[in-house]
């Protein structure tokens, strides 16, 4: 069978398949086409697939070719070429009373609703009178539209905007890709204005909200609205922001606003209500998002101390060997070591019984056991070079002394499963504890830990504890706020599932390295690099050791808003448009989450020529590879019929996307190859380019929804884009959303789905085996061939009734025509038909779990906001408000964490639980008030020290230092150096000795916590992960270098005070102190740093110790001369503090030469990597350093010596 021959086959079945022609119709066509071909010079192939390409690219349906004849039976016309020429030149919008006719059909709107319609954008009839106002203020806007935008609205869009209108509560409308969203939702937001709201627009990005924004800048200003957007603002710029009446953004924008202005009390939406909300691609923000959170980060001291035991866990994990079999080996260690760990576990096990049976089996030679004292020492040695043999015979013994253990023995194949060797039963099989072990050569081995007997979690919590044991609290703390033990021992499953998780995610697929750490990519969904967020329950640390990337510390959420309890603030008043709403199951969720909302589906204002290709699954890669491949280079290539189209590949991962990028380039030229998959790179060359016959975008979902790609008019000839979709979407939705980049406006295209089974999941195979049993499958495969043989049947027919036109020969040929005709049932369907399920069950625990555990955690932080309430009108607190209210957000997000680490924590009664946070917080705020810290952690007492120093109180400032010290949790070196400050500016008897010996303590501090650094970085590098650079130190080796550099640096300050002390100590003398800011450790670089030529760094410093400098000069970011500025202000600092020792003036002169010396210059990198270390220096309480110097007078010199 030829090419031409097999296409046309092809064609005919997709027109029954993909083109929704009944066979009857399908089988006339081609009889109608063989008669009006017939006296043609034309090759027969090459002029029928010319015309099935144009009934396919353009959608037509059987109905369009037909007429009713004499007999009132449909009749195919005399000329159906010159017939589908007048169609595809047809390219009119559709009328109104066509729309609403297509609107009635969904029946999701009420007729009331709809004759209101028909009223108000029927503009050449008579208006209602109650419906007059409406039609005015849609004449206007529209005059509006037309003024500024240089077009008039749609009538689709004019309907979408009376729906929305008309509705009297919440409405989604669904509004097909590319038909004008953002022209309704700035015509209804204007109307909103006009009924004197003031509406928030809601973008699925950044980049789309400040584009809207500014795309419809001249609509709004034309209507004498204001409109602004709150995304990249500052905090005097976002005041100014909401005063707007029109104010676009992103959830994350708008939450985040709310959580500064109640949460943080900052001045930035001080009089702006929750009146109305347009949301546009509402179903990804309220559904695939619906329990995203936002929240302000803030630096919590507490959470450093986990990167230790993180590290701990991270190294132990990675020892662990996952079979391919679901079974999981634990760390190698030797044979003795087991045993040893059962007789550390059970006591009643003694040494004695022991050392016997390795005598009794040949373990130990006999005339050892003659000793006294048996060293079990030498015990296990001899056990671990014991042959299998003997060890068999030992445990058998034991078992039998020890009926309470159940021994398996298993080996390794070279194929990687395990081997069972041995199974070591006990008489008695009730209460056995089960023991699998696969052994090793030299002694060693490995325990077996399988999925159902839950034994990895237990045996791996025992192993970190040895390096991390805590003692048990002596009293049973009634108050849910935990200390540090609790909290390890109530987190400690979550982070070792973590580590596991780590270990499986991929870079490439859910994440990527971005700058200096590890992003997240929402893969399933949009395809997005999300750059602001971060796994929580310790995922983000792993995958940073993973990668050796910079180490983050664990977030402690103490805020947060989820789009559910956004979107609720609108309460009936909220507004969305999609592309795609979804099927029943996720309307219905939507309507359950958000009471009274009503849905309405607007048909497009062109009919839309979208021709979905029969979908294929593949089994094997390879072949799916080549199968796509093959595709896509036919359908961006010319043929007989057609001229070249573009293809657009949408793949799953970025990973896949770089796989094809590099099977293409083999056969397509690279410059009409485009990568689209990371949204941190310029994209403008596809985004914002026309898109030319030939070319070929490889995507991930990035390319899918809120894209518009613009294709070349040769392109949209020969059929339009082509949509390539190489996996099974998440939903429907994401599904719809990826068709949606071609057929646009009226212009043709085609998609298909072509997948690969070793990429489904485990569950949707096991699904899939389900619903096919053998019988089936032997079945598909009988009628697959049945139909290829009709295929070559046909083939043959049609070429024997070209070389004869015999009736005989016409009969054979539509007689085989029926039997190809024969539709097989697709394994994309049955994978779709499993998608679905498994999206019905993910809404179903989406509704039932996430949103009451969400719901139920915004109550709770409402009753905290509540507690807040009164700290800050209360006068009691406002002594040392600051340092309680960050006590007070340390002790709730801790009582939070360790709440919702619980088991089925939605099951708990939500009254009760708020008197139990209530009362817990009662008592924290108690204790701070009699400056007791209301859990084990001590930052409290270090905070509350250094406000009392600023306030002069240095007597409670050196007690509150002293009560850290004694608590011991926090580290010594701040309470210590700060201790040793208030010390000597207290100036009491015998200072300088107390001062110098927490300095020197603080000193000894140091060196340990550079040894804790080096144990973490030890267990990072130890781990085996995978390698991200080749060369050069990691990036983590780099953070920590830093560190120890701050440390270091603090240390030299250290041992010059202590230097300086002595000094004065030994010779009866004096010391006077000058405090600086911590930044101010490393004045070397930070005299480097600055430099006329790049305004970026000292900006950067400008603004980090602006609180030192604000009170003397104005500095604002966009200052032109920022460098000289804050040189000047610098200098200026530095002269003052001369004159005050009565020092060299001139200094301010010669240190300004330093810092705007155009040829000194530092790593922008270095500087930024201090600058926030410096920040978490200064979030543990070091927010002072201060420099000595010495005064001897001589009656202290005689003093001393005659003391």
């Amino acid at each position: 069978m030829s090419a031409s021959e097999k296409l046309l086959s092809e064609r005919l079945i997709s027109l029954l398949k993909n083109g929704l022609w009944e066979k009857e119709d399908v089988v006339k066509l081609f009889k109608a086409l063989l008669e009006q071909f017939y006296g043609r010079n034309d090759d027969f192939h090459t002029w029928m697939m010319k015309i099935l390409h144009q009934v396919e690219i353009h959608k037509i349906r059987a109905s369009d070719l037909t007429f009713l004849n004499d007999d009132k039976v449909p009749q195919f016309v005399d000329n159906i070429e010159a017939k589908i020429n007048v169609i595809t030149k047809n390219t009119g919008e559709k009328s109104l009373d066509e729309i609403l006719k297509e609107i009635c059909e969904h029946a999701d709107i009420d007729e009331e609703i709809i004759a209101q319609v028909t009223d108000i954008v029927s503009f050449e009839s008579t208006c209602p009178p109650n419906l007059q106002e409406i039609r005015q203020a849609l004449l206007t806007l529209c005059k509006a539209v037309e003024n500024t935008m240089m077009f008039k609205p749609r009538v689709t869009q004019m309907v979408s905007w009376c729906v929305l209108v008309l509705s009297k509560s919440s409405r989604l409308v669904q509004v097909g890709t590319g038909e004008g969203k953002s022209c309704i939702v700035a015509m209804f937001a204007a109307y909103q204005v006009m009924k004197g709201k003031t509406p928030d627009i809601i973008s699925s990005s950044p980049v789309l909200a400040e584009r809207d924004a500014e795309e419809w800048s001249a609509f709004y200003k034309a209507l004498d609205i204001t409109v602004n957007v709150n995304t990249n603002k500052s905090e005097s710029e976002l005041k100014k922001c909401y005063e707007c009446k029109v104010v676009y953004g992103t959830t994350v924008s708008f939450a985040g606003d709310f959580l500064r202005q109640r949460f943080q009390r900052k001045d930035v939406r001080p009089e702006r209500k929750f009146q109305c909300v347009i949301v546009d691609e509402v179903d990804s923000l309220m559904l695939d998002k619906g329990v995203e959170v936002v929240y302000l980060s803030s630096e919590i001291p507490l959470m450093q101390s986990f990167n230790g035991i993180l590290s701990e866990i991270w190294l132990i994990i990675n020892q662990l060997k996952c079979l391919n079999t679901g079974e999981i080996l634990g760390p190698v260690q030797l044979f003795s070591q087991v045993l040893s760990e059962i007789m550390h576990e059970n006591k009643n096990i003694d040494q004695l019984s022991i050392v016997r049976m390795a005598v009794d089996r040949g373990v130990m030679p006999i005339q050892s056991s003659k000793q006294k004292q048996e060293n079990m020492t030498n015990v296990l040695k001899c056990l671990d070079n014991a042959s299998v043999v003997q060890k068999v015979a030992f445990l058998t013994m034991f078992v039998k002394k020890f009926p309470q253990y159940f021994f398996k023995l298993y080996q390794e194949e070279p194929d990687g499963n395990l081997q069972k060797m041995k199974e070591i039963n006990p008489t008695d099989t009730n209460n056995r504890q089960e023991i699998s072990i696969i052994l090793l050569e030299c002694g060693k081995c490995r325990v077996v830990h399988f999925e159902e007997d839950g034994s990895l979690e237990p045996s791996l919590r025992k192993r970190i504890k040895k390096a991390y044991q805590s003692e048990s609290a002596n009293e049973l703390n009634k108050s849910r706020i935990p200390g540090l033990e609790d909290l390890i021992n109530g987190k400690m499953k979550t982070w070792i599932a973590s580590a596991l998780l780590a270990t499986k995610l991929t870079l490439g697929h859910e994440y990527v390295l971005h700058e200096d750490g590890v992003a997240p990519v929402d893969f399933s969904s949009t395809g997005v690099v999300q750059n602001n967020m971060s796994w929580g329950e310790g995922l983000q640390q792993f995958l940073e050791m993973k990668h050796q990337t910079k180490l983050s510390n664990m977030t402690l959420i103490t805020n947060f808003m989820s789009n559910v309890g956004l979107f609720n603030k609108y309460s009936n008043q909220i507004y969305g448009i999609t592309g795609t709403l979804g099927e029943k199951t996720e309307l219905d969720i939507l309507k359950k989450l958000y009471k009274g909302i009503e849905t309405c589906k607007i048909p497009s204002f062109k009919r839309r020529k979208l021709y979905e290709l029969e979908g294929m699954v593949v089994p094997e890669e390879k072949e799916w590879i080549t199968m796509v491949c093959d595709v896509v280079k036919h359908q961006v290539s010319s043929t007989v019929y057609r001229g070249p189209r573009a293809a657009l590949v949408i793949c799953e991962t970025i990973n896949r996307a770089e796989k094809f990028n590099k099977e293409l380039s083999k056969t397509i030229s690279k410059d009409k190859l485009k990568l689209y998959v990371n949204n941190n790179m310029d994209n403008s060359t596809i985004t914002d380019s026309i898109i030319q016959a030939g070319d070929v975008i490889i995507a991930t979902n990035l390319a899918g929804r809120g894209t518009d790609l613009k294709v070349c008019e040769s392109a949209n000839e020969a059929g339009g884009l082509f949509v390539m979709q190489t996996f099974l979407p998440l939903n429907v939705r994401v599904e719809q959303q990826a068709f949606g980049r071609t057929a646009r406006q009226g212009t043709p295209g085609s998609a298909q789905i072509i997948m690969c089974t070793s990429h489904f999941s485990d569950s949707v195979k096991l699904l899939m085996g389900e619903n096919t049993s053998l019988t089936n499958t032997l079945d598909h495969m009988d009628d697959f061939t049945k139909q290829m043989s009709h295929k070559i049947v046909f083939e043959k027919a049609v070429q024997c009734y070209l070389e004869n036109h015999s009736f005989q020969n016409h009969e054979t040929m539509v007689s085989a025509l029926v039997d190809v005709l024969t539709v097989i049932s697709s394994d994309l369907e049955k994978a779709k038909d499993v998608r679905n399920a498994g999206v019905n069950k993910r809404l179903s625990g989406f509704l039932e779990k996430d949103i009451p555990e969400i719901i139920k955690k915004e109550e709770l932080f409402s009753v905290y906001l509540d507690v807040l309430d009164n700290v800050y009108e209360d006068d009691v607190f406002s002594d040392q408000r600051d340092v309680i209210v960050s006590s007070l957000h340390e002790c709730w997000g801790l009582w939070l964490l360790m709440y919702f680490s619980e088991e089925n924590p939605t099951e708990k009664s939500l009254a009760l639980l708020k008197e139990q946070l209530k009362a817990d917080l009662s008592s924290a705020k108690q204790k701070l008030l009699s400056k007791q810290s209301p859990s084990s952690m001590v930052y409290y007492y270090i905070r509350s020290g250094n406000n009392l120093r600023e306030k002069g109180c240095l007597a409670g400032s050196i007690e509150m230092y002293t009560k850290a010290l004694e608590d011991g949790a926090s580290g010594e070196i701040i309470p210590l150096y700060n201790r040793a400050l208030a010390t000597i500016m207290k100036k009491d008897a015998g200072y300088i000795t107390k001062s110098l010996a927490d300095l020197e303590k603080a000193e000894k501090a140091i060196d340990s916590y550079k040894s804790h650094l080096a144990c973490i970085h030890a267990c990072v590098k130890l781990s085996r992960q995978e390698q991200t650079t080749t060369e050069g130190d990691s990036l983590l080796a780099k953070q920590f270098l830093v560190k120890c550099k701050i440390v270091d640096q603090l240390k030299m300050n250290i041992q010059d005070a202590v230097m300086k002390l002595k000094r004065a100590e030994s010779r009866g003398g004096e010391v006077n102190l000058t405090e600086k800011h911590t930044i101010f450790l490393n004045k070397d670089t930070l005299k480097k740093a600055i430099s006329r030529r790049d305004m970026s760094l000292p900006e950067i410093i400008a603004h980090f110790v602006i609180d030192d400098f604000i009170k003397r000069g104005e500095i604002r970011r966009g200052d032109v001369n920022l460098a000289e500025k804050f040189g000047l202000l610098y200098t200026e600092d530095e002269r003052k503090r001369a004159e005050s020792r009565g020092e060299d003036v001139n200094l301010a002169e010669r240190l300004t030469l330093l810092l705007l010396k155009d040829s000194i210059h530092s790593s922008i990198r270095i500087l930024g990597e201090m600058l926030m270390e410096f920040e978490s220096v200064m979030s543990l309480g070091l927010d002072t350093i201060f420099f000595l110097d010495t005064t001897f007078s001589f009656r202290g010199f005689l003093s001393r010596i005659f003391r």
